[in-house]
């Protein structure tokens, strides 16, 4: 092995993990995600999209092994991780990565726990094969990133196929050649635009890049090859979606993996709004503002924010007709939180989006990049200045550089279980939802993973 190699690298913490000591912290940060993550599947498992893909998938499907949030019928473990996956997503509500601006869990948390089915493996197993699926992910994003989020590529589609991989290597204990293979097949899988963003496309992302990363393991088993150098190589993945430079190699030669693991190091932020991230600094700063002044709409003039080069390119959708637009909106983001006083499930309905109040406070909304935000550069904290203009003629000055629910800024228990309750009883009545909850703060004590998910995904 050459010390510039990335798959080699990474296939030897994958083969490692098994056997490796793993602090309990560690294993807790990774539950707190799936907690996280079974949240807001429960809640957006039903969402046209979701109908829509298990739809599909229930036609392909080749299996009846693996359980379907909120549904119950079973599917193949390709099948029923894609599926969970976009449910895990619809909602856009779902935890972000600030190593790949992206969204690690919604992806290799359902390629975890439909492998996890299929072997009966325990809790604490598929929290570790979620870990190291997360790890590799992150450490690609640490030699590519920004440039690969600056070309306009969905990052949670470009990175975590990888990772969906490499917990389904773990979980299946696969040989150090195969998993080479599983891992350099899943970086040809690697996709997905940006211009999909408010549309059914993409929580597909999502879906597909969980199925994608689970069928390059099959393929590896089946004795399908692929090369250790899909990553640095002539062509590779570097040159393709980052525009190579001897940087990168420099980075991978010096890259460690679970040293420590990057889900502890650097966390992810939970979302406590289910809109896209890009918006979160300026709906917590809103909401402070509505109260501390008592702002009616009636109140407002104009507002001016300045945001920094990832919200420009992420809040793309200006004059959302649909909810599904609504969430890359900051124009209706704001304009809610004026209006409704709370972004909340609620708040994305079409009828909200039509309601007239609504419409008049966006077109008040003047989004502009801010050119000291800028020399941030393409950051994935999305901090925000807030310029409030008022009838009466006075002007409201803040500024936010991080919502609530980023490591920094970390939510509460009453945070974390008021999020789960709000998406769980979409799917369940409240005292099944409390008993899910409950249960699944001991997911790394479970014997067996299946018997387990019977609690939480009807």
């Amino acid at each position: 092995m050459t010390s510039s190699q990335f798959i080699e690298k990474a296939a030897d913490f994958v083969v490692g993990a098994r056997s490796a000591q793993i602090s309990d912290q560690t294993v807790s940060a990774a539950q707190e995600a799936f907690v996280d993550y079974l949240a807001v599947a429960l809640g957006g498992c039903n969402e046209p999209v979701s109908n829509n893909v298990f739809s599909w998938a229930s036609e392909r499907s080749f299996g009846s092994v693996c359980s379907i949030i909120g549904r119950t019928e079973r599917l193949d473990p390709e099948n029923a991780a894609f599926c969970n996956a976009v449910a895990g997503h619809a909602l856009d509500f779902d935890d972000t990565s600030w190593s790949t601006i992206g969204h690690p869990t919604t992806v290799v948390a359902p390629a975890a726990i439909a492998i996890g089915e299929t072997v009966n493996a325990s809790g604490r197993d598929v929290l570790i094969a979620y870990l190291v699926g997360v790890e590799v992910a992150h450490r690609l994003a640490d030699v590519s990133m920004p440039h690969v989020s600056e070309k306009g590529w969905h990052t949670t589609s470009v990175y975590y196929a990888i990772g969906a991989a490499a917990a389904a290597c773990v979980l299946l204990g696969l040989d150090h050649t195969t998993t080479i293979s599983a891992l350099g097949l899943s970086i040809s899988r690697a996709s997905g635009v940006r211009a999909n963003f408010g549309t059914q496309a993409k929580p597909y992302h999502a879906g597909m890049t969980a199925r994608n990363g689970l069928e390059a393991v099959s393929l590896a088993r089946a004795g399908v090859t692929a090369s250790a150098t899909a990553i640095e190589g002539a062509d590779g993945f570097l040159d393709c979606f980052a525009g190579n430079s001897t940087s990168y190699v420099k980075r991978i030669a010096s890259l460690t993996f679970g040293a420590p693991f990057d889900l502890v190091s650097r966390g992810v932020a939970y979302k406590r709004y289910p809109c896209c991230s890009g918006s979160h600094p300026a709906c917590d700063l809103m909401l402070e503002l509505v109260v501390e002044h008592n702002l009616k709409p009636e109140d407002i003039a104009v507002i001016n924010v300045g945001v920094s080069l990832l919200a420009e390119r992420e809040l793309i959708c200006h004059e959302p007709s649909t909810p599904q637009q609504a969430r890359f909106s900051m124009e209706f983001a704001l304009a809610a939180a004026i209006a409704k006083q709370e972004v909340t499930l609620a708040t994305f309905h079409s009828e909200v989006v039509a309601d007239a109040q609504v419409r008049d406070l966006m077109s008040k909304v003047r989004l502009r990049l801010d050119d000291e935000l800028a020399q941030l550069g393409f950051i994935g904290t999305a901090p925000v200045k807030l310029e409030i203009a008022l009838i009466d003629g006075r002007v409201l000055r803040s500024s936010r550089d991080l919502a609530i629910g980023n490591p920094e800024r970390p939510f509460s228990d009453s945070d974390r279980k008021g999020k789960f309750m709000m998406c769980a009883v979409r799917q369940l009545d409240e005292k099944a939802a409390a008993q899910a909850y409950d249960a699944l703060q001991r997911f790394q004590t479970w014997n067996d993973v299946p018997t387990g998910l019977q609690v939480v995904c009807r």
